[in-house]
């Protein structure tokens, strides 16, 4: 009996030890023979890049360079590409172009030629698909468009474009004149009341908020309000603490921020459930469906497709991380766009008089139309300019998803390929030696001769199959207040403006957008 107790025990630990050594021989192939074989690969074909150290990769590298360029602001140009986007021409000077960086042991090509990130972006064989969320991004935006690949990602995008028609846009117009009344109401009070100064970052963050939440929802406008306010809260957490989140199980500790973070989704997650089921309700119950907003739209196009062969819906899981989608894709990208463009257009008053007289000349005194939004040409120019300077995000990046070749370069399944957007848009070889120079002019022929490649280069919101979806609805947001404020005021930068743009997601003002506004009546 007790040689067989001993025999179990010992076969135990055996297996126990068997266990071990299998877990250790696996993550010592992960995090240093296939980082080394990979490395040796690229090297073969001339690619290089910073050493990757074990594990963390160029992790450290990466946010030391990013504390260092983020520490002090820059002087009030558009020279922005080593701030917001600096271990591209840091790195780039070493190894070229084209190199190879690891975070963590994922190795990312950087491929800095616009013809070969156009291939990728317009990819349409399966080669390329949008990387796996990390965590921090998962828990903003869950399982939603914009992290969806293959067959799931076609579905849903077959479910929101409804959303985003011309018909759908030519309806919203109303709910964006009447969430930009209300802002300019209030400057005005702030005008009259002598103080004249404004940050339009935060403004234009609360216009775009009640914006989305009036088209997304309707009439639970003000519970999406709510909802909104608390994604910000989510979003503003994750901005603060992203480096620490990316250490392992760091996530997992109850510290304060954590346990705000838990509670913070917890609640948008039990808010965001309650209006999908109050609108199921409705829905069922009238002959009018559920509403023409987005959330009604989507849920009108899911109806369908349940009440068809297909049978293919969305969960209400699914439902919520568009909803999330909508505020984060939605609010952020257009608040920023509106904050650079109002920024640039204070630094260039000659500009920002010549769309005031577009403005004037086409739609006098009252609110723009959606008819008119397309004939003020000017305003396209400065808003495509300010675009080019200033994109949505500093890069887009892709996962290779069966191995491939890119410009003569073979990539490995499972290597990530960041296209740095910024820095491209900034390539003085593509837009010439001005093309740090705020220019609309450059876009007076269309998008297509603005660079010495044609269309190939600007590419704001994506390209491909992939383009972003709400792309129409952010311009037509933009213009609509632009166009507005343009009406009602003129403004210069505040002395206390400081210069220094960042990214987080998007790029934004690091220190806000304050501008003094003076009344045009």
């Amino acid at each position: 009996m007790e040689n067989s107790v001993f025999s179990v025990a010992e076969f135990t630990l055996l297996s126990f030890g068997c266990l071990v050594v299998f877990l250790l021989a696996k993550l010592t192939i992960a995090i240093w023979w296939k980082p080394l074989q990979i490395t040796r690969h690229f090297q073969s074909q001339g690619i290089t890049g910073p050493p990757y150290k074990l594990l963390f990769g160029n992790a450290l590298e990466f946010g030391k360079l990013v504390n260092e360029a983020t520490s002090k602001p820059m002087k009030l140009s558009h020279d922005i590409v080593a701030r917001v986007l600096p271990y591209y021409p840091y790195w780039s000077k070493i190894y070229g172009s084209t190199f190879l960086m690891w975070m963590g042991p994922i190795p990312t090509i950087v491929v800095g030629r616009s013809e070969l990130g156009k291939k990728v972006l317009g990819d349409k064989e399966g080669y390329y698909g949008k990387p796996k969320w990390d965590p921090v991004m998962n828990e903003l935006f869950g399982e939603g468009l914009v992290a969806l690949n293959g067959d799931k990602w076609m579905h849903h995008r077959q479910i929101i474009n409804p959303s985003f028609h011309t018909d759908k846009l030519k309806d919203m117009v109303c709910c964006m004149v009447e969430s930009t009344v209300n802002m300019l109401e209030k400057w005005e009070k702030v005008v009259k009341n002598g103080e004249k100064e404004v940050d339009v970052a935060e403004e234009f963050k609360a216009l775009t908020s009640d914006i989305i939440a009036r088209t997304a929802f309707g009439s639970s406008y003000l519970q999406g309000k709510h909802i909104f306010r608390l994604l910000a809260q989510q979003m503003s957490l994750a901005c603060q603490d992203y480096a620490k989140l990316m250490l392992p199980c760091y996530r997992f500790v109850p510290f304060k921020t954590n346990r705000e973070r838990w509670r913070l989704n917890k609640e948008i997650k039990s808010a965001l459930t309650e209006l999908i089921m109050n609108r199921e309700k409705s829905g069922t119950n009238t002959t009018q469906g559920y509403g023409n907003d987005l959330l009604g739209s989507m849920m009108n196009t899911i109806q369908e497709l349940r009440s068809s062969e297909s049978n293919q819906g969305l969960t209400t899981e699914e439902i919520i991380a568009e909803c999330k989608t909508f505020f984060i894709a939605g609010q952020e990208t257009t608040s920023n766009y509106l904050t650079f463009a109002i920024v640039l257009l204070a630094m260039h008053p000659d500009w920002q008089e010549k769309a005031r007289s577009e403005i004037q000349e086409i739609c006098g005194n009252s609110h723009p139309q959606f008819e008119t939004l397309n004939k003020l040409k000017t305003l396209g120019m400065i808003l495509n300019e300010v675009i080019r300077l200033y994109p949505p995000a500093g890069g887009l990046n892709r996962e290779v998803h069966k191995d491939t070749t890119l410009g003569g370069i073979s990539i490995p399944e499972g290597t990530q390929i960041m296209f740095p957007l910024i820095s491209l848009n900034h390539d003085t070889s593509l837009w010439g030696e001005d093309a740090n120079e705020f220019k609309p002019e450059r876009f007076s022929e269309g998008i297509s001769k603005a660079a010495k490649d044609g269309s190939t280069t600007f590419v704001p919101f994506g390209y491909g199959l992939r383009s972003c979806v709400g792309k129409n609805y952010a311009m037509l947001e933009t213009k609509v207040a632009l166009a507005m404020i343009l009406q009602r005021f003129s403004f210069v930068l505040s002395p206390g403006y400081v210069h220094a743009p960042t990214s987080f997601i998007t790029i934004f003002p690091q220190h806000g957008a304050p501008i003094i506004l003076s009344n045009l009546h």
